[in-house]
């Protein structure tokens, strides 16, 4: 046999081998939770009756989180459970939630390296629920569009059961939400938690961005240079900073529940605000950003496909669908006219229109 058919030979009886290798899954392989589009399933066994009537405790509870891994082995991880956050605490019919994981029990799993995890859930049963929780995973997908500096989210469907119960079983669709450290360490920054932050110190690019995105999905339920009274920075935001930098600080953004492009029925704007109505744009950016606001237009113009592809997820209703399209599409008509742009952002923006150059 002649060298150049026993090479051929070789690749003939290689080539499966090969392919077996290339189609592995990722989790498999252990790769990191938000390195994965897929949905995945996974059953969460816990006092969820309890937690469900005492969610206003925050009390953590004992849990097993149990999934089938692509090798068609079952997971099993003893994890804690509990409720988290403040409008939905009090208004959801099922709470959000907060994963707390042991990362010796984690490890070699698809949740390796993870610790305590957000779970965005159902707020409201029925259609009128799937479709908030659709748009706001959107959301942080649209955002993943424009910034690396966003949140990466996993799409998940959980079956929960009661401890105590065969009977009781609620199965929904939910999101995480990448942990702020995880995100950090992607971005090759480090998460702080200033008191406030001075105008000088943000990251003007990337500010503009979020500002901007801000406006196009309606929301001001945020804050980027101070938190709530007694709370350290920021309002639904996360600040990264590179090491030993006082300046270029980035914050992202997070919890679009309250806004218009979603517009739920417990939406509503801060009382301080200008606007009756979270379904009314209103610009939150600074003056001394406007020049960089321009080319931030840009970029939202260059990736209006993904964006609106993003908004508008395939599961939505029908009616929401085109709702939320015709308030995509008005933002993209303010951006697109001078005029409109002057009136609707250029004008609205806070702040003097250049800050004073330090001595």
């Amino acid at each position: 046999m002649d060298y150049k058919t026993l090479v051929a030979l070789l690749r003939v009886r290689l080539l499966p081998f090969v392919v077996a290798i290339a189609v592995v899954p990722a989790d498999v392989c252990g790769a990191p939770l938000f390195e994965s589009d897929e949905t995945l399933s996974i059953t969460i066994t816990a006092p969820m009756r309890h937690l469900l009537r005492h969610r206003r405790s925050q009390q953590e509870y004992d849990a097993v989180l149990s999934y089938t891994d692509a090798a068609g082995a079952v997971q099993r991880l003893n994890i804690k459970i509990t409720t988290r956050g403040h409008s939905r605490l009090e208004g959801c019919d099922f709470p959000p939630l907060r994963l707390i994981f042991d990362p010796e029990k984690s490890r070699s799993t698809v949740f390796e390296g993870q610790r305590r995890v957000k779970m965005v859930t159902q707020c409201k049963s029925g259609p009128r629920g799937k479709d908030w929780l659709s748009q706001e995973f959107g959301i942080y997908r649209a955002y993943n569009a424009i910034s690396d500096y966003s949140y990466r989210v996993r799409r998940l469907e959980v079956t929960f059961r009661e401890t105590e119960s065969k009977r009781w079983q609620r199965v929904q669709k939910v999101f995480l939400i990448e942990p702020i450290g995880e995100a950090a360490s992607r971005l090759q920054r480090e998460a702080i938690r200033p008191l406030q932050i001075k105008a000088e110190q943000f990251s003007v690019v990337e500010t503009a961005h979020n500002m901007l995105f801000q406006y196009l999905i309606g929301n001001t339920d945020f804050a980027v240079k101070r938190g709530p009274s007694g709370q350290k920075c920021c309002h639904n935001g996360r600040v990264l900073a590179e090491p030993d930098r006082n300046d270029e600080w980035v914050v992202l953004p997070f919890d679009f529940d309250q806004a218009g492009v979603i517009n739920t029925n417990y939406a509503l704007p801060d009382e301080r605000l200008p606007i009756s109505r979270v379904s009314t744009r209103l610009y939150r950016g600074f003056c001394w950003h406007n020049a960089e606001l321009l080319q931030s237009i840009a970029l939202f113009k260059e990736h209006r496909s993904d964006i609106t592809d993003a908004l508008l997820p395939p599961e939505l209703s029908t009616s929401r669908n085109k709702r939320a399209l015709r308030f995509i599409d008005r933002f993209y008509d303010i951006v697109d006219d001078p005029q409109g742009l002057k009136r609707e952002i250029l004008n609205k923006c806070r702040g003097p229109q250049a800050l004073p150059v330090a001595n």
